[in-house]
C-alpha cells in the first residue's frame, strides 16, 4: 500500500499529479497551517508575457487551518481567472474539450478554498485518467506535527510505503517509519521537456499548473515525460 500525502494546492503542477498516480492513497494535508501567498491558493500558468500567477484571495488569520480558509470574494477574481483561461489558452489545441466544464466551475459561487481547491483537483485527476483515491487528514483521526503526523497518516491509512518528495529528507525521521514497518521512498520532481506550447517566443516553461500540459496535449499528457526514477 504506497501512501502519499500533500498539502491542497491550487491548479496544482505537474509532478504533484504523477505522485498521485503512483499512489494506491493520497491524503490531502488539510489539517495545517494554511501559509499565504504559497501554493496553495495560487499557481502559474502561460501567457505571452511569461508565466503569470494566477491567485485566489483568501481571507486569512494568524494560526488558521487550511480547512478553515475561507475565499476573499470581494472582488470578482472567478470571472478574471476564467476570461485569463480563456485568452491565453483558448487556442491551445484541446482546451474546447475541457472549456465548458472548467466555465461552469468558475460560475459556481466559492466560500471556503479547501473545498474549491479539492474539487478542482478531483476533475483535473479524472481530465488525467488518475483513479487514485484521495482522503483528507482533516477526516482522518491522526495527529501530531512534521513527520510524527506523517507517519500517524500512513498507519491510519494502511501504508507500508510513504512516497515522498525531496523535499521530505529535509524533516522525516527514517528511523521512526522503519520502526512502524513503514517504507520510506523518495520520488524526484520530473518534468517534460518540451511539449507543443503556445506563446513560443517566451520560451518553453514546464513549471507551470498541470492544466498547461493538459489542454495543449490532452490525454496525451503521459507521453511528454522523461523516464522517471524513484530513489529510496
Amino acid at each position: 500500500m504506497i501512501v502519499s500525502i500533500h498539502q491542497p494546492q491550487y491548479i496544482p503542477w505537474l509532478p504533484y499529479l504523477t505522485k498521485i498516480e503512483k499512489s494506491d492513497v493520497f491524503i490531502i494535508l488539510d489539517s495545517v497551517d494554511f501559509h499565504k501567498n504559497g501554493l496553495q491558493n495560487r499557481n502559474q500558468i502561460k501567457t505571452a508575457q511569461g508565466a503569470h500567477w494566477l491567485t485566489v484571495p483568501v481571507k486569512q488569520r494568524l494560526g488558521q487551518k487550511i480547512q478553515d480558509v475561507q475565499i476573499n470574494n470581494s472582488t470578482d477574481w472567478r470571472r478574471k481567472h476564467w476570461q485569463t483561461w480563456q485568452q491565453y489558452y483558448g487556442k491551445a489545441q484541446f482546451f474546447k474539450l475541457y472549456q465548458y466544464e472548467l466555465e461552469a466551475f468558475y460560475s459556481r459561487e466559492w466560500s471556503m478554498l479547501n473545498e474549491f481547491n479539492i474539487e478542482l483537483l478531483t476533475t483535473m485527476l479524472r481530465w488525467m485518467n488518475i483513479q487514485t483515491p484521495v482522503r483528507r487528514s482533516s477526516q482522518m483521526s491522526a495527529t501530531g506535527v512534521a513527520s510524527e503526523l506523517v507517519l500517524n497518516l500512513c498507519r491510519e491509512a494502511g501504508a507500508t510505503h510513504y512516497l515522498s518528495g525531496m523535499g521530505g529528507k529535509n524533516y522525516l525521521e527514517p528511523k521512526s517509519f522503519n520502526q512502524a514497518g513503514v517504507d520510506l521512498v523518495y520520488l524526484p520532481a520530473t518534468l517534460p521537456d518540451s511539449y507543443a506550447q503556445l506563446f513560443p517566443k517566451v520560451g518553453f516553461m514546464n513549471h507551470l499548473s498541470a492544466l498547461d500540459i493538459i489542454f495543449n496535449c490532452g490525454d496525451t499528457w503521459r507521453s511528454y515525460l522523461p523516464s522517471e526514477v524513484i530513489k529510496a
